[in-house]
């Protein structure tokens, strides 16, 4: 009994001991000492600053990683620019060294042949006998002229004539005569190639908005060979247009119509053709010709 009571006084007396730094922490501190308040903020402004720090170089916000990757850019290209100029001499040497090379393209009357041929190909103009002739002129102003007999449709000759300023040497038509045969066009032009020159339309530099007139997006191109009776309006040409839409707001009404080479669209005032436009409401439009009037009303309008 008496050994059981002494170790429980021992460990009331060794308690206090082993809990001594517990209880120090526990202080509030209005109680701590200036030491112990010195340490604390010491302590809390390291990790701070330690903190801080490591932010900074991670973020590069000095700028200083930058710095050192455009330094090493900086020399390696430097080393690659003294690489070149140490080899500078034997490329010379070697250039001065080696043959010429071979002569610039020279463009000839075949290829003239060739570029009208495909040309006239992909437009559907058929050609019946393509004739050069003897070139004159010197310089920019050589020339060579290409005599053509084609058979080919009003819209299908607009096409070759249009393509011709897409061809890589410039082509002028000159002398074109058409002449209506009972089943299609008679062509006889003579075509002038400047292969010194190029076409406008070849060249790298677009034109700019202000160049280009708003105007001829509204042309209609219209068949002149068309027979009299269906170029007047009569009772022929009734089928050859057919209106499919409209569009109408405050300032303007705009008619869409199919005709037997594509789809145009008109507004009051605008010419098609050989008749005019005079009036447009919500379902139809008026054309007048020297024959007459006549009405198109929408193919969806209720009848």
């Amino acid at each position: 009994m008496s050994t059981i009571f002494a170790d429980r006084a021992n460990l009331s007396h060794e308690a206090p001991g082993g809990f001594g730094w517990l209880a120090r922490l526990r202080l509030p501190l209005d109680e701590w000492s200036r030491r112990r308040r010195f340490l604390v903020a010491l302590v809390i402004a390291a990790s701070v600053f330690g903190v801080g720090a490591n932010a900074w170089t991670s973020a590069d916000l000095s700028s200083v990683q930058a710095s050192r990757a455009a330094l090493d850019d900086a020399r390696r290209r430097v080393a690659q620019a003294n690489r070149a100029l140490a080899q500078l001499p034997a490329l010379r040497h070697s250039a001065a060294a080696s043959p010429a090379g071979p002569a610039p393209y020279a463009w000839t009357s075949a290829d003239d042949l060739r570029v009208v041929s495909l040309l006239a190909a992909r437009s559907g103009v058929t050609l019946l006998t393509v004739a050069p002739g003897a070139a004159s002129g010197a310089g920019s102003e050589t020339l060579r002229p290409l005599h053509l007999t084609a058979q080919a449709d009003f819209l299908h000759l607009m096409v070759f004539l249009r393509g011709l300023s897409d061809l890589p040497v410039l082509v002028v038509p000159e002398d074109v005569i058409v002449k209506r045969t009972a089943a299609t066009l008679a062509v006889s032009a003579d075509l002038h190639v400047f292969n010194a020159l190029s076409p406008v339309s070849s060249s790298p530099q677009p034109l700019a908005d202000e160049d280009l007139d708003a105007d001829d997006e509204d042309v209609v191109l219209h068949d002149p060979f068309l027979p009299q009776s269906q170029a007047d309006g009569g009772a022929a040409d009734a089928g050859l247009l057919r209106l499919v839409g409209l569009l109408r707001d405050r300032v303007r009404a705009l008619a869409l119509l199919e005709t037997a080479y594509g789809a145009t669209t008109v507004e009051r005032g605008q010419r098609l053709g050989g008749e005019g436009v005079t009036s447009l409401d919500a379902l139809s439009i008026t054309l007048t010709n020297p024959v007459g009037t006549r009405t198109l009303a929408l193919s969806e309008a209720p009848q």
